[in-house]
């Protein structure tokens, strides 16, 4: 796997992770 696909694909599950994270706040407040 390339460098570059590999941080791609490590910056998307970030984003998901605090878009979620961030879901989950909100509901519970």
């Amino acid at each position: 796997m390339s460098t570059e696909l590999k941080f791609s694909l490590v910056t998307t599950v970030v984003v998901l992770g605090l878009i979620v994270a961030s879901a989950l706040t909100a509901v519970m407040h």
